[in-house]
């Protein structure tokens, strides 16, 4: 290059003319000017709008456009106002922020930029004690600091943590709480919460539910550390959702080994132990327990009326040729069910009979207005007055006030009153 290029380079005409990175550094007065551009004074070429009406364009999120930076200069720019003037956003102090809060009123936390700050707003909202100040704040926490920072947090606050994981829990974001109990040592609750969660998210889908189980079962009900009744719970649930698919009866699928048993009372109650659709059969299938086997059958029966099967059930005769009551449920709590399904009177006596303390008897007798039992239990008391008041309660010239009156005339026993 001679000295006459040297020259023409070296002339602040070319030096003006000439391209320099310098230039892509632009003022915010520079960034709104290329905006408010007139467009008749752009050039029609190849891109301008006439060549392009017809290509249909997309819309594009303007983040994907536009720097963050960049946009702040642009509306920067627009306001007029100066950077320097800019403050950074003033921090609530912990007792308003939570205060807000409480009373639901919008609130923002991220002035609370420290990990001192945001500690001591999780704490402040365990103090105050309100379940959606704690999440919020928690929820906070999860966006604004490493999951691993949180956890270590929520793990020496149980309030909090609670809170958490009832959220996850509520939300179906089993993941999630899966990973937050497996890094807190709670790998057991953990496979309880994926156990219900796939139970309720499959629906009647069984053979999906029988192939996620088994996959379930292999990864974390035989891990060390499981407790044996959660991985017996899991093996029976295998087992009747086996039972469920083989019987095919889509009103069964994914239902509770009870509700099966309640089906097979009501439609296959004649069929005996061995068969599939037994009751005997799926009661032994399913370890159902003889307490819970006579509830069902008490209120399958009694519902459809059927009360001599219930009567066969729940009454035997003893070498004396007596009726006797013979049923895992507790007396109380049979009375009451029999009463609520409307059994007979004679029925009930016959199980209210077979109380052994005079005083229950009679307290469960007159509950229940077992007439006869009160009268007769009162006799054997030889108590006069308290049969004298019962008397007055019935209905005069009625069976049961005829048998009071001549309890009373009876000679034979010796009142005490």
């Amino acid at each position: 290059m001679d000295d006459t290029d040297d020259d023409y380079w070296n002339t602040s005409e070319t030096k003006a003319k000439a391209f320099s990175f310098d230039d892509d550094i632009l003022s915010p007065q520079e960034i709104l000017a290329i905006g408010q551009r007139s467009s008749s004074n752009q050039d029609d070429g190849v891109f301008s709008s006439a060549n392009i009406s017809t290509v249909k364009t997309a819309l594009l999120p303007l983040n994907t456009l536009v720097s963050p930076k960049v946009l702040d200069l642009i509306l920067l720019a627009q306001s007029g106002r100066d950077p320097k003037d800019l403050k950074p956003e003033s921090v609530q102090p912990v007792a308003v922020t939570l205060k807000r809060l409480s009373l639901g009123r919008s609130c923002s936390l991220h002035g609370h930029r420290s990990l001192s700050s945001k500690t001591q707003l999780l704490d402040a909202a365990i103090a105050v004690g309100d379940g959606n100040s704690i999440l919020t704040v928690v929820l906070f926490l999860i966006q604004t600091l490493n999951r691993k920072l949180v956890y270590e947090l929520l793990a020496s606050r149980p309030s909090a943590l609670a809170h958490y994981i009832s959220f996850l829990n509520s939300e179906g974001k089993v993941t999630e709480l899966t990973d937050l109990l497996t890094m807190l040592g709670r790998s057991p609750e953990a496979a309880m919460y994926q156990f219900q969660h796939l139970i309720r998210s499959q629906g009647d889908n069984v053979d999906g539910l029988l192939r996620k189980l088994t996959n379930l079962v292999a990864n974390h009900f035989n891990q060390p550390g499981v407790d044996t009744n959660q991985c017996k719970m899991a093996s029976d649930y295998y087992k009747l959702l086996e039972w469920q698919k083989l019987a095919n009866k889509p009103e069964l699928f994914n239902t509770s080994a009870l509700n099966c048993l309640a089906y097979c009372c009501s439609h296959h109650w004649a069929e005996g132990a061995g068969n599939m659709m037994s009751p005997l059969t799926i009661c032994q299938r399913q370890q159902i327990s003889p307490l819970q086997y006579d509830w069902v059958v008490l209120n399958i029966h009694a519902k459809a009326a059927k009360w001599d099967i219930v009567e066969t059930l729940f009454t035997k005769k003893d070498w004396l040729g007596r009726t006797t009551v013979s049923s895992h449920i507790p007396m109380e709590s049979l009375l009451s069910r029999m009463s609520e399904l409307q059994a007979s009177k004679r029925f009930l006596a016959t199980c209210v009979n077979r109380i052994p303390d005079t005083d229950h008897r009679l307290r469960l007798a007159t509950m229940y207005k077992i007439h006869t039992v009160v009268i007769e239990t009162l006799a054997k008391q030889k108590d006069r007055a308290a049969l004298t008041n019962y008397k007055m309660t019935l209905n005069p010239q009625s069976e049961e006030y005829i048998l009071a009156e001549n309890t009373l005339r009876d000679s034979s026993i010796k009142w005490k009153n």
